[in-house]
């Protein structure tokens, strides 16, 4: 979704277990715009009071605790009759615990990317575009057991770019 480019406008949703909430309108009308949107489960909330809810009772089975959430942006603007440039990012994580009096385990991961990206038109033929980009997934497990406790992770982070063409020599070829 590029985004309004009128008129500033949102939208959300309120759910069982989760919400979401997008913005968008324009920065210069008829020009350039944006668009946030993110959300976010809720779940863990509820696990959370039947857990405390159940707290006194020796034969309740303790329910996990487990969330994401998530955020998406993305920017665009004329720069000329010929040129646009686009920004665009990510950013998203997965949480889940489990824990009892001597035992806790917790596990996350998660996301992030961003691009930015120009678009020329050399004639209503040819144009190109122009990208770069980043990403980096990571995650992370932690451990609790009587006393004893480890942490272990990975990350992969990349950075990227290219440069392409799209020719149309007619309405029956591509290259």
């Amino acid at each position: 979704n590029d985004g309004n480019r009128k008129k500033f406008s949102g939208a959300g949703g309120i759910g069982l277990i989760a919400s979401r909430l997008t913005l968008e309108g324009p920065i210069v009308k008829d020009k350039g715009s944006f668009m946030v949107s993110g959300r976010r489960t809720y779940i863990d909330q509820i696990t959370n009071q039947v857990n405390n809810a159940n707290s006194d009772n020796p034969d309740a089975v303790v329910i996990p605790g487990y969330y994401f959430y998530d955020l998406n942006a993305k920017v665009n603007y004329d720069l000329g009759e010929n040129d646009r440039i686009y920004l665009s990012g990510y950013a998203g994580r997965d949480i889940f615990n489990f824990g009892t009096d001597n035992f806790d385990i917790g596990l996350t991961w998660g996301n992030r990317t961003a691009t930015a990206r120009w678009n020329h038109i050399f004639n209503p033929r040819l144009f190109m575009n122009v990208t770069a980009t980043y990403s980096d997934y990571e995650y992370e497990i932690t451990n609790e057991f009587s006393g004893f406790s480890f942490e272990l992770g990975s990350a992969i982070s990349d950075i990227g770019g290219s440069v392409d063409f799209s020719y149309a020599p007619n309405n029956d070829h591509a290259i």
